[in-house]
């Protein structure tokens, strides 16, 4: 079955509903995805991977404390997200290579991957010129090798 929300509050219940498998899930008339797996019990993430997310505005704790996520959004279309603040916050287990996201125009980044240990992926291609808040985007990970634009804590 396929499943169209129309709501952040009717996919937050999709999700939450560990029986639906996310590759059913219809996500193209949603624009906002904060707080989405926020403490969420899921632990399968397949099918996430090919979300329409090209209508989200606004990614804030999407997988906030998400300790096993590691699913491969490299194919995401975030052209039009504003706010990744603390989007991967302590995904202890993710490594997916992100380097091909446009996120120019994205206004905050705050704490997007703090806590993230096994991130390792290469962002200096990254266009953050509209960035305007970045503070402590990779805080705890003294392993990561920073992009040049990271602007220090």
């Amino acid at each position: 079955m396929k499943y169209t929300p129309k709501t952040k509050k009717e996919l937050k219940t999709l999700c939450n509903n560990l029986s639906i498998n996310l590759i059913n899930i219809n996500t193209s008339l949603i624009t906002d995805m904060s707080e989405l797996f926020l403490n969420t019990k899921r632990i399968n993430f397949t099918g996430i991977e090919n979300w329409d997310t090209s209508s989200v505005k606004d990614m804030y704790c999407m997988f906030d404390g998400c300790n096993s996520f590691n699913a491969d959004l490299s194919r995401w279309n975030v052209s039009n997200v504003e706010n990744m603040a603390y989007m991967f916050y302590n995904c202890n287990s993710f490594n997916a290579d992100l380097s091909k996201w446009n996120v120019s125009n994205v206004v905050c980044s705050v704490g997007m991957f703090a806590g993230c240990n096994s991130f390792n992926a290469d962002l200096s291609s990254w266009n953050v010129g509209n960035v305007k808040y970045m503070q402590e985007m990779f805080a705890d990970m003294p392993k990561y090798n920073k992009p040049s634009w990271y602007e220090k804590d």
